[in-house]
């Protein structure tokens, strides 16, 4: 089993930490929108106000195409402001961990 299918347990069931423990100490996302790099620490304090929320969602959510070096993964996501957009999460690896993090998303319309 490739991380994908790990790490979206964790990410339904909520948990910040066990996502994170996927994530490499080095980690960085780049969110597409404002060209903001994140490192782990900030990516763990982030997702746990948006997990947290009763209005956040990730619904089907699938694995794109991964291996040892590249994970690409879709979701549709409701976020705590009622925002839903289409995701393209698109990580590199680096020894075996997610390394570095760029992500994409289409507004949906209601």
């Amino acid at each position: 089993m490739g991380l994908f299918a790990e790490m979206e347990k964790a990410v339904q069931a909520g948990d910040v930490e066990a996502v994170a423990a996927f994530y490499h100490p080095e980690f960085q996302m780049t969110m597409h929108s404002s060209g903001t790099v994140m490192t782990k620490d900030q990516w763990k304090e982030g997702a746990a106000a948006v997990f947290g929320n009763d209005n956040f969602k990730r619904e089907e959510s699938r694995c794109i195409y991964e291996n040892e070096d590249i994970l690409v993964s879709h979701a549709f996501m409701t976020f705590p402001n009622g925002s839903r957009d289409a995701v393209m999460w698109v990580a590199t690896k680096k020894d075996g961990l997610i390394y570095k993090v760029e992500t994409g998303s289409t507004p949906m319309s209601k």
